[in-house]
C-alpha cells in the first residue's frame, strides 16, 4: 500500500487499531528517522493488517492517535483495516503530515517536522529532515522563513497547489521537488493481509514470524481487546489487583490467565487463553489472584514454605506457581485444606524441581500436573513421577545458578537457616548483601558445583581465605557447638568441620552431597 493511501484511509477511519494496541510512544528522533527512510527508499519492516467489518471485529477498535484531534468528523468506518503490527510506524506519519496538537513521549509540546528541498535533492537525507519543538519559537522562525524549507505537511495533496506556487518560478527545481514529492506520496509499504474470520491464534502467530525481533504481540493484549466488548475492562482489573496483591508485582499477568485456564479445566496454551470464556470472567480472576498471592507466600516462606529468599533471582522455575496456584485453590474451593493434602503438593513441588521437569513445555506439564495431583488428592493414586523420583538421579554436579537444582537447594539451605557464617544472623535480615559463594574458594581448588556453595552475607571478610583459616576464626569466634550449630543450617553435616579445617575439600564434598540428597529424600518422601 502506497503511503498516500494510508494516510488518506488513517483520517477517514478506515484505518484503525485495536484497543490493546499501546499508546504511540516515538519520540521525535524516532520519527525523524522515519522520514528518513522513506525518503531515501530504504526499507521499513512489513506491517501486519486484518481486513473485517468493524462490528464483527474480534477486537475492541480505535482510531489511531492524533486522527480526532484533526478531524473531529472522524468514526470507525463499518469496513475496516486493523493494525495488528505497524501502530508506531503508521502514527509517526501521521504525526508528521498532519500535525496533531499532542505532545510525544517525555516532551511537554507537540513537534513539527520539516524537509530541507536543497539537501534532500542531494540524497542528504539524515541532514534533510528536520524535528522543531513547537516551544522553541527561535528555531521555528528559522526554518518557516528557510526557502529551502517545507513542513511536511506539503506532502499530503491538499497542499500540492501551495508546493507549486513555492517553487513555480524554477520549472527545473519545481520537477524535482514534485518528484520528491512523489516518491514519498507513493513509497509502497509492504503489507501482510490476514482475511476476515483469522483466529486470534493464528494472527498471533503470525505476527511473530514476521517480527522476530520486535515487541511479542501479548495475550494478555489480545484478550483485553476482545473482552472490551463484553463490558470486562482486564487493564482495569490488572491495576485494581497489583494494588491488592503483592505477588502481581514479580510475575506476568499472563500468569492470572493459565490459572484461570486451569481451574476451568483447560490447557493454559495461547490457543485456549485467548478462547477463555467471558462468563463469570471477574468472579474467576479474583479466584486466580487470590491463589497466586497464596502460591506467592507459599514459595517465599522461609521458615515452612519453599525457600525463595527473592522471587526473581531463586525461583526454580517461575512457571511453577502458575500450577501451585490452581492446586491450592481446588483445595480451598472444595475444602480440602489437610496437612496431608498441602504435603502432597509439597511432595509434587520439590519432586519437580529436583527431577527439573519444567525445563521444557511448562503448558503442558502444568496441565498435566494439576490433573494428576488432584487425582491424588481425590483418590490415593500417587502419580508415576513422584513414586518412581530417584534422589540419586539428582545432579550436584551444577553449577549455574540458573539451574532449577541449584535454585532448589539454596532453597533448602534458606529453609534450614542458612546462617551467616560470621555474624550468625538468618539472611533474611540483610537480603541484599546475601550471595551465594564458594566455600573453597574455586581460585584455589577449582571446584564450582553447588555441594561447594552456600549463601552468606560477609563475603568481604571471607574473601579467598582458606577453610582452614577461616573457619578457624568463625570458631574461635563463636565455639564449636554454636560453629557446628551454623554448619548444620547450610546443610554442612557437624562431621565435616573437620574437613574443613584440614582443607580436605574431597572428603567435605561427599559428606555435603550425602547432606543434600538426604534432604531431598526427606521432601519428596
Amino acid at each position: 500500500m502506497q503511503i498516500a493511501d494510508l494516510l488518506k484511509k488513517v483520517y477517514n477511519g478506515e484505518v484503525v487499531l485495536p484497543d490493546f494496541q499501546r499508546s504511540f510512544i516515538w519520540e521525535p528522533e524516532d520519527i525523524r528517522e522515519l522520514i528518513v527512510s522513506v525518503l531515501g527508499g530504504y526499507f521499513i519492516g512489513s506491517m501486519l493488517i486484518l481486513e473485517d467489518v468493524s462490528s464483527e471485529s474480534p477486537f475492541a477498535l480505535r482510531l489511531i492517535e492524533g486522527v480526532k484531534e484533526v478531524n473531529q468528523n472522524a468514526t470507525i468506518k463499518s469496513l475496516v483495516k486493523i493494525i495488528l503490527d505497524g501502530q508506531q510506524r503508521t502514527t509517526a506519519l501521521f504525526y508528521a503530515l498532519y500535525e496533531p496538537n499532542i505532545p510525544l513521549k517525555n516532551r511537554k509540546n507537540p513537534y513539527r517536522f520539516y524537509i530541507n528541498i536543497e539537501k534532500a535533492l542531494k540524497s542528504e537525507w539524515d541532514d534533510a529532515v528536520i524535528a522543531v519543538n513547537l516551544q522553541d519559537r527561535k528555531r521555528l522562525k528559522e526554518v518557516e522563513n528557510d526557502e529551502n524549507i517545507i513542513p511536511c505537511r506539503f506532502l499530503r495533496e491538499e497542499y500540492l497547489g501551495g508546493l507549486v506556487s513555492k517553487f513555480n518560478k524554477d520549472p527545473n527545481l519545481l520537477n524535482q521537488v514534485i518528484s520528491l514529492y512523489n516518491r514519498f506520496r507513493n513509497y509502497q509499504v509492504h503489507m501482510v493481509e490476514l482475511a476476515r474470520g483469522t483466529p486470534p491464534d493464528v494472527i498471533v502467530e503470525t505476527f511473530e514470524r514476521i517480527n522476530r525481533t520486535g515487541e511479542p504481540l501479548s495475550t494478555f493484549e489480545l484478550l483485553t481487546a476482545k473482552l472490551y466488548k463484553h463490558g470486562i475492562k482486564l487493564r482495569d482489573l490488572l491495576d485494581d489487583s497489583r494494588k491488592k496483591y503483592r505477588s502481581l508485582g514479580y510475575v506476568h499477568p499472563e500468569y492470572i490467565l493459565k490459572i484461570i485456564a486451569l481451574i476451568r479445566g483447560k490447557e493454559p496454551k495461547r490457543k485456549e487463553l485467548l478462547n477463555l470464556s467471558a462468563e463469570n470472567f471477574e468472579q474467576d480472576w479474583w479466584r486466580a489472584c487470590s491463589a497466586l498471592e497464596l502460591a506467592f507466600n507459599r514459595t517465599t516462606d522461609i521458615k515452612n514454605g519453599y525457600g525463595v529468599l527473592e522471587f526473581k533471582k531463586w525461583m526454580p522455575y517461575e512457571t511453577m506457581i502458575i500450577p501451585l496456584a490452581a492446586l491450592i485453590d481446588y483445595l480451598k474451593t472444595e475444602k480440602l485444606e489437610t496437612h496431608e493434602n498441602y504435603h502432597k503438593i509439597d511432595r509434587w513441588y520439590w519432586t519437580s524441581v529436583f527431577a527439573t521437569r519444567y525445563d521444557q513445555a511448562a503448558d503442558t506439564t502444568s496441565y498435566q500436573d494439576y490433573k494428576k495431583v488432584k487425582e491424588w488428592i481425590m483418590s490415593g493414586q500417587e502419580p508415576d513421577f513422584i513414586g518412581k523420583f530417584d534422589v540419586a538421579s539428582v545432579d550436584l554436579e551444577v553449577n549455574k545458578q540458573s539451574s532449577a537444582i541449584y535454585r532448589g537447594v539454596v532453597g533448602l539451605i534458606v529453609l534450614r537457616g542458612a546462617l551467616d557464617f560470621k555474624t550468625g544472623q538468618p539472611p533474611q535480615y540483610e537480603k541484599e548483601r546475601v550471595q551465594d559463594d564458594h566455600i573453597f574458594p574455586k581460585s584455589i581448588f577449582k571446584y564450582d558445583g553447588i555441594a561447594n556453595r552456600t549463601l552468606i552475607s560477609t563475603n568481604i571478610q571471607k574473601g579467598n581465605k582458606r577453610p582452614s583459616q577461616y573457619f578457624m576464626q568463625i570458631l574461635t569466634e563463636h565455639g564449636q557447638s554454636k560453629t557446628e550449630e551454623i554448619l548444620e543450617s547450610h546443610l554442612i553435616p557437624r562431621a565435616a568441620l573437620n574437613d574443613l579445617l584440614k582443607d580436605n575439600i574431597t572428603t567435605f564434598i561427599e559428606k555435603r552431597k550425602t547432606a543434600i540428597m538426604e534432604e531431598v529424600k526427606r521432601r519428596t518422601s
